[in-house]
């Protein structure tokens, strides 16, 4: 995957990240959007160990964008976060990665 493409898909990223957290409450007001950045240029995500990290940079960041979030909201808000950066990024053994973690099926084959 080019490095341009790999920008586009970090930015995507993001911005489902801040949608998230807006649309459950995380922010402290109106004006203001939690963002957090995840960079995974350096990944290579035909690899199960790439996947892996850019899941765990995923997981991570989901954590900081909804930890405002009210107690109730904040394990939604991080599913719905990790849901959609993972869905954005299109890669089939991220996406096998966060099934196997969200089910708790192990179903990932890792190179």
């Amino acid at each position: 995957m080019k490095t341009s493409t790999r920008f586009v898909l970090a930015l995507s990223t993001l911005s489902l990240l801040a949608g998230a957290a807006t649309a459950l409450g995380a922010p402290n007001s109106d004006a203001e959007v939690a963002t957090k950045v995840i960079r995974f240029k350096d990944l290579d995500l035909a690899t199960g160990a790439g996947a892996r990290t850019l899941y765990e940079r995923i997981a991570a960041a989901a954590r900081i964008v909804c930890r405002d979030a009210r107690h109730r909201a904040v394990r939604s808000c991080r599913t719905r976060a990790i849901d959609d950066a993972v869905r954005t990024v299109g890669s089939p053994l991220l996406s096998s990665i966060h099934r196997s973690t969200a089910d708790g099926v192990e179903e990932v084959v890792l190179r």
